[in-house]
């Protein structure tokens, strides 16, 4: 689900960074607009990781540590 957000958000940045090379926006106009997108970009990714690296973590719990009776 968040990859799917992550990968429209970077569409989306992609294709106003398009605009402003064909000149069809202006520079403050792509700053503006791309302000909010670049957020919420980093936020997804810095999210998508965190998951990513919890789940890994649970299944090493489970896997290793869950085996010695003990949890981290």
């Amino acid at each position: 689900m968040k990859e799917k957000e992550l990968q429209a958000v970077t569409k989306h940045l992609n294709d106003l960074f398009s605009q402003l090379i064909k000149g069809v926006i202006t520079k403050d106009e792509f700053n503006e607009l791309s302000d909010e997108l670049y957020k919420k970009q980093t936020i997804l990714r810095y999210t998508i990781e965190l998951e990513k690296g919890l789940s890994q973590r649970k299944i090493y719990n489970h896997l290793v540590i869950g085996k010695q009776g003990g949890f981290l």
